[in-house]
């Protein structure tokens, strides 16, 4: 079981009452089904709670329960603020922008988690999702059927439905206790996986048509040129299922010289370490990072890097 250490406990036992969360920008599952979630944890204990995610799509995310809580403005000082799933405090939306906040806490499972909290809890979990099914027992607080549906769907997407290295023994205790309160589970995992929108095809046939494989080591860079049905979804997942790829690199272009970059590995490389050369960060099996460059600049750095990774 996650270990929560006793003064994150204290937290929860003394809230104030002015309260803000946010999570990562370009928000993925485990962000927002873990803040929905941790909302219905707060008002379990007697408070309210502001949610702040200024890049939120609802559309994304329209099978979550409670999506219409989320707000993209906040202006109000509050006296606590709860980072969920950053692995630093510069990796939300306009970090200079954030509402002051009295006291910090910060709750995450990346293992390059800078411990900008004045309160820390980064364990070595799935997910967000999963820490936050043990913080509901710690506090003796029910969950719902609704508050299942949002962990689990948290923890499925981190965990690629089960699939990636990260998913434990707990990770599978955690989920099948979730299923046990009447949630959907096939139903959350066509929602997440199998739910594709037509611009997320044309992401793929943009992509398809510009990649690099390395010819020495197993690592292929996908170009996806900025074009006009761009969708806001990733399309990691789609490449990395090629065979006997080890590493692959998604470059998205969002708008002119500016990419959002993500990595995935599956035995070997740590893909943070090579996001961390762009200001970017995450996990040794998934990161993300964003450059401006051409792409032209941008692919020579990222080989010499990779290439590196396999020395």
């Amino acid at each position: 079981m996650t270990h929560i250490p006793s003064d994150i406990i204290g937290v929860f036992n003394h809230l104030p009452d002015q309260l803000i969360a946010t999570v990562h920008k370009d928000p993925d599952v485990d962000a927002i089904g873990s803040l929905l979630a941790f909302q219905r944890l707060i008002n379990g204990l007697g408070k309210q709670i502001t949610l702040y995610v200024p890049d939120f799509n609802p559309a994304l995310f329209a099978y979550l329960p409670g999506v219409d809580t989320i707000e993209k403005d906040a202006e109000a000082p509050y006296d606590m603020a709860f980072f969920l799933d950053c692995s630093d405090h510069s990796r939300i939306v306009k970090p200079q922008a954030f509402p002051n906040a009295t006291t910090i806490v910060n709750i995450d499972h990346h293992q390059d988690n800078t411990r900008f909290g004045h309160h820390n809890w980064v364990a070595n979990a799935s997910s967000v999702g999963e820490m936050l099914y043990h913080l509901f027992q710690a506090l003796n607080q029910p969950m719902s059927s609704q508050t299942a549906t949002l962990l689990y769907s948290a923890i499925c997407f981190d965990t690629g439905n089960f699939k990636f290295a990260n998913t434990t023994r707990d990770t599978f205790i955690a989920a099948a206790d979730l299923i046990q309160k009447g949630i959907k589970a096939s139903y959350i995992s066509e929602c997440i996986f199998e739910q594709k929108t037509k611009k997320y095809f044309e992401d793929v046939r943009m992509g398809l048509n510009n990649m690099y494989i390395d010819r020495e080591h197993p690592f292929m860079i996908v170009h996806i040129p900025n074009h006009p049905q761009m969708s806001g979804e990733s399309t990691i997942n789609f490449f990395r299922q090629l065979e006997q790829m080890e590493l692959v690199i998604v470059c998205k272009e969002v708008k002119k010289r500016q990419y959002r970059l993500s990595f995935r590995s599956k035995q070997q490389v740590n893909v943070a370490k090579i996001a961390s050369q762009f200001d970017g960060g995450g996990h040794i099996r998934a990161a993300g990072a964003t450059a401006e460059a051409s792409f032209e600049e941008l692919q020579v750095a990222l080989i010499e890097y990779c290439t590196e990774a396999f020395q």
